[in-house]
């Protein structure tokens, strides 16, 4: 027999809230954050199916960068360079946006800079060729001159980015969830929502509870399709693995390879962080599944042996994987289904970046 509501759980739940977010992730959460302030009288819910969010917030590799030389050539092979110089603003005062409202120190912020590996000589050159006009559109967007500086890291030809960094996903996500708690948002975790009604604003959980909104902002990300299947994303998953500790650790900072498809960092003094490679099986690692990918693994398992050169006795002490958005140009998913529902999705792999920029625009627009 089914339960039904006391009269204490009807007057208490069955309210229309002036906002629900579903989703709370960093672009969920930052759009609840920036509406309650905006209107603190406000009654704001964000709703996620999990005990805590599990796409890509705080299953990433921590890292916090506006892209290498390798990935803006790639990307202006799939969209425009206007297109991508404002992906690239965006990223920076996304990221700028970030540490002022959550404190760099909250989040462990460092601000290392960033190496982009290149193996191929011929390919070196080219990337080089490309310095000097990359260099000219960060002192136009971002104000920073000379951003990019070809070199080498423990003999590896790079190209350095002095502005790039790393921080702790989960203390970023943490700290965002107790300044919404104090500003006076509420969640429900762990609630599977089976239908949206984005014309009149009702979430249906199940046949005997829905929350009902004047405003409603679908920030699911690569699970977006579950709940709204016309929505051009595609799920990315991402394969991450840590070390044990290593009495000599070489790699000290923000590393990518290959157009950004591996990256690697330090974790601490000793740890090596490494993850990526979804290239090697692209329509295989197209899943909203979690799991681990054999081929992917084993290609990260040699290129941190035979490229990196990890030391003797080392091993993977720690794996996971997370589920990231991306449309087909790597520009967000931005979109008014009507007036009062509006859809933040497809990151395409650069959430930490954009999540709070995006969330602080959803919460303008509704």
């Amino acid at each position: 027999m089914k339960y039904r509501q006391s009269y204490w759980e009807a007057e208490l739940y069955n309210q229309t809230y002036d906002l629900i977010v579903v989703g709370a992730g960093l672009t969920g959460q930052s759009t609840a954050h920036f509406y309650k302030k905006e209107y603190p009288n406000t009654q704001v819910l964000v709703v996620d199916r999990g005990v805590f969010p599990i796409g890509a917030s705080t299953r990433n590799a921590g890292f916090a960068c506006i892209g290498t030389v390798g990935e803006h050539l790639a990307d202006l092979e799939i969209d425009s360079e206007a297109k991508l110089k404002e992906r690239i603003k965006d990223r920076f005062e996304g990221l700028q946006l970030l540490k002022s409202t959550l404190g760099e120190k909250a989040i462990d912020y460092q601000e290392t800079g960033g190496w982009e590996l290149v193996l191929d000589k011929k390919i070196f050159e080219k990337l080089s060729r490309h310095i000097h006009r990359f260099n000219g559109w960060m002192e136009e967007l971002i104000g920073e001159k000379d951003l990019y500086e070809a070199g080498s890291y423990n003999g590896i030809p790079s190209i350095y980015n002095r502005c790039e960094g790393m921080l702790h996903p989960g203390k970023m996500i943490k700290r965002l969830y107790q300044l919404n708690r104090d500003l006076g948002i509420e969640y429900r975790w762990n609630t599977q929502i089976s239908s949206i009604e984005p014309e009149s604003g009702i979430l249906v959980i199940d046949e005997l509870l829905s929350y009902e909104a004047e405003n409603l902002v679908i920030a699911t990300n690569a699970f977006t399709n579950q709940l709204l299947p016309d929505k051009s994303i595609t799920p990315g998953r991402g394969y991450i693995f840590v070390t044990n500790e290593l009495e000599s650790l070489e790699w000290r900072g923000t590393f990518h390879y290959n157009k950004g498809y591996v990256y690697f960092r330090n974790l601490g003094e000793k740890r090596l962080l490494i993850g990526g490679g979804r290239d090697i099986d692209p329509k295989g690692e197209e899943t909203d599944e979690f799991g681990v990918n054999g081929d992917v693994k084993g290609f990260l398992l040699y290129f941190a042996e035979e490229v990196l050169g990890l030391p003797d006795g080392w091993k993977v002490e720690q794996e996971w994987s997370g589920i990231m958005g991306f449309t087909e140009s790597k520009s967000p998913v931005f979109e008014k289904i009507n007036e009062n529902c509006l859809v933040v999705a497809g990151l395409s792999g650069m959430g930490v970046a954009l999540g709070m920029q995006l969330g602080k625009k959803a919460a303008s627009e509704v």
